[in-house]
């Protein structure tokens, strides 16, 4: 488990496809993980643009709905299926905007 590794979550009545960590690898000891939702975007998903970023996967297109972050525990994150280490700077910016508002 790494800061940005990717995680398929497909849960039954859930839209939620992916899940991304996003904390600090030094807090590998901790029993959760603080983890960043991605849902499929579709025609009528409203986005803002910092903090909803957008990434394609698996055949489609996703955003990061970085206002819903939360917990989970470690045990819920089962295979990596990816990294958006790319994208560190984007979600960066969209965790930012939620804490200080730029």
């Amino acid at each position: 488990m790494a800061q940005f590794d990717l995680y398929e979550y497909r849960r039954a009545g859930s839209q939620v496809a992916f899940l991304v960590e996003i904390q600090s690898d030094l807090l590998q000891t901790l029993k959760t993980r603080i983890v960043i939702q991605l849902y499929p975007i579709r025609a009528d998903t409203p986005l803002i643009r910092i903090l909803n970023p957008t990434v394609a996967l698996s055949g489609g297109v996703y955003f990061l709905s970085t206002a819903e972050m939360a917990a989970v525990r470690h045990s819920e994150l089962k295979q990596v299926v990816g990294s958006l280490h790319t994208m560190r700077h984007e979600i960066i910016a969209a965790i930012d905007l939620i804490l200080t508002g730029i």
